[in-house]
Parts: structure tokens; C-alpha cells; sequence
């Protein structure tokens, strides 16, 4: 039967629904194939400067020249990412409006109560491109140079040492929880909303440790602002060789932050694929991968089913540290 036909018979709600249907189903397949036909904004749920928002832009400018159309980077910090990324699970599923996405979008439901988005339901994985090494970093007024020192100095003056993070359930978060917890030290936990203010008063001494992204701390480090004392990598840094990890200090204390891209949950599998596969090749491109890498990022892509397992693999590891750390959601 031909949509022409349908006006010579009786229109029963099953022929309708079946027909609507199969035009939805059509049209998703034609914009699919046509996108983008306009600007595509991803939307960053951090301040400007940190991991995510460096990530972001290098993605958003080789998308520009591959796609034909303007990708712009929007930040909307907040909440720990989730103003973010609540902005992208309601908007329309077509592919526009793109959230940068990391490891805090699988802990923040175990932290916070205000969680208005579901990630398995709301938003759909495109792909991880990068990871990056987590750097703990403590001001230079203290007489802290190793991980061993901070846990004796944190045992000693317990309580009394501030940490800063951008907001409660991110990365920064539980990766700092997880070392006290693993080393019986404890520290005053100083959110902000996002990772620039929080280097600043690392420098000025009003928070005193952070563990953060290895790629914002490494102007100030260079300049011998701030001591970064160990990463977070299960091996040490090419790059970075005179740095020990932390497990060389605490035996399997591993933490590295991922970068990628998802988009609204809904969104055509085809448009999702598309984006998945220009994300692959533009980390790959030896240009993009160089500047990366001198800003301490590692190249580790996926499609959208393995970040979808990774995602879901990590909500069970975060599961297990909010429990464990007896962390209460707020």
C-alpha cells in the first residue's frame, strides 16, 4: 500500500501508527545521512582551561574542517558537570548538541541527589578518544616532595590539609577519597566550580593538595609555582620519567581520566557511528596526536559500544568506593 492509497481506505489506528512510524523512520535515515547541515555545539560542563575544555577544542577545530560546518565549544560548568550535561540530555536527539563526557558522568549518580539525567538513558556514547594521567600536585609552602611524605604529613596534621576539586562526584573527587581511603589520611574537601580557580589558590596556599588532570598543572609546574609529587598512570610518563606513580608509594592505586564525546540519548545510530569514526581519525592524525601528547594526553579510542561497557564497568568500580568510603550523597 502506497501513502497515496491510504486516502481510498479506512484509516485504522494500526495503519497509522505503522505508517507514522515508518516515516520516522525514513526521515532519521535521510537526516543522517545529510548531517550536519548546521553548527554543532559541544558542550563542555567545566570552566575553560582544564582537561575537558583543552580536549574539547582540539576536537571542535579539526570537526570544523572535516564536516563542513562551525563545531563550537560552550561551557556550562556546575555542579560537579552536571549542569552540562543535563543541558544535553534534554536537548533534541539530532546530533547538534554534543556533551564532552568523562569519567564523572558514571560517579556523580552515587554522589549527588540532584541527578536529573539518567547517562545509560539520556545520553548517547559516540566514543572515548583520550585519556590523561591523573597529577597530584601540593602547594610549594609545604615540605611535601613524594607521596610518602604526604600521607606522614597528612597522618600528622589530620584534618587540617584542604583538597581542592571541581565539584563533589567528579573525578578529582573519588580519586582523592580512594588514596584516603587506601592510606588512612585524611583531607578537607573544597569544591569549586571548575579546575583554573582551583590551581590559583593551590598557588596561593588556600587549598594545599589536588588531584587533578596532569595537562592543567603542567604551566604552573614548569614554572615552579606548584610541586606535582606523582601520577596517577599504572607506569611512568615517557614524557614525564623523573615523576614516580603513586602505586610505586600505594601498591595498585591507579587513576586516569578519559575524554570523549556523547550525544543526546535517541540520536540516529548512524549519526552517532559518524561522529564516532571522525573523532578515531582525527586523534589519530600524527599533528593532533603530537599536541596531545605535549599536553599529556594519551590516545585510546573507542566506539560506542566500548564506551558504553566502560561506562558501565566504572559505575560498579565508583559503586564500590562510595561504599567503601562510606561517601553520602548530597
Amino acid at each position: 500500500m502506497t501513502p497515496c492509497s491510504l486516502k481510498k481506505h479506512k484509516k485504522s489506528p494500526l495503519l497509522i501508527m505503522v505508517f507514522s512510524l515508518f516515516l520516522s523512520t525514513c526521515l532519521l535515515s535521510v537526516n543522517a545521512q545529510d548531517y550536519p547541515t548546521r553548527p554543532i555545539k559541544i558542550v563542555v560542563p567545566f570552566t575553560p582551561g582544564g582537561g575537558n575544555d583543552v580536549y574539547a577544542r582540539e576536537i571542535a577545530q579539526k570537526l570544523t574542517e572535516r564536516m563542513g560546518q562551525p563545531v563550537i565549544v560552550d561551557n556550562r560548568p556546575g555542579a560537579g558537570g552536571n549542569i552540562g550535561a543535563d543541558f544535553v540530555a534534554k536537548a533534541a536527539p539530532d546530533g547538534y548538541t554534543l556533551l564532552l563526557a568523562q569519567n564523572g558522568l558514571t560517579m556523580a549518580p552515587l554522589v549527588s541527589k540532584n541527578i536529573t539525567y539518567d547517562f545509560n538513558k539520556d545520553l548517547a556514547p559516540i566514543g572515548i578518544g583520550a585519556t590523561l594521567p591523573l597529577g597530584i600536585a601540593v602547594a610549594t609552602s609545604l615540605p611535601i616532595k613524594n607521596v610518602a611524605e604526604l600521607i606522614a604529613y597528612a597522618k600528622k596534621n589530620a584534618g587540617k590539609l584542604s583538597y581542592a576539586t571541581p565539584g563533589i562526584g567528579t573525578p578529582h573527587h573519588l580519586f582523592t577519597e580512594l588514596f584516603l581511603n587506601t592510606t588512612g589520611t585524611q583531607m578537607v574537601h573544597i569544591p569549586y566550580k571548575g579546575a583554573a580557580g582551583m590551581l590559583t589558590d593551590l598557588i596561593s596556599n588556600q587549598v594545599q593538595v589536588v588531584f587533578g588532570a596532569l595537562n592543567s598543572m603542567l604551566p604552573q609546574f614548569a614554572s615552579g609555582k606548584i610541586r606535582i609529587i606523582a601520577l596517577g598512570e599504572h607506569q611512568r610518563n615517557p614524557i614525564l620519567k623523573d615523576l614516580p606513580t603513586v602505586n610505586e608509594t600505594v601498591p595498585g592505586y591507579e587513576a586516569v581520566y578519559w575524554f570523549g564525546l556523547m550525544a543526546t540519548g535517541g540520536t540516529p545510530e548512524a549519526i552517532l557511528n559518524k561522529l564516532s569514526e571522525e573523532q578515531r581519525l582525527i586523534v589519530s592524525t600524527p599533528e593532533v596526536r603530537e599536541r596531545l601528547a605535549i599536553a599529556g594526553f594519551d590516545i585510546n579510542t573507542t566506539n560506542p559500544k566500548e564506551m558504553r561497557k566502560l561506562m558501565s564497568a566504572e559505575y560498579e568500580k565508583w559503586l564500590m568506593v562510595v561504599k567503601s568510603t562510606n561517601i553520602k550523597p548530597e
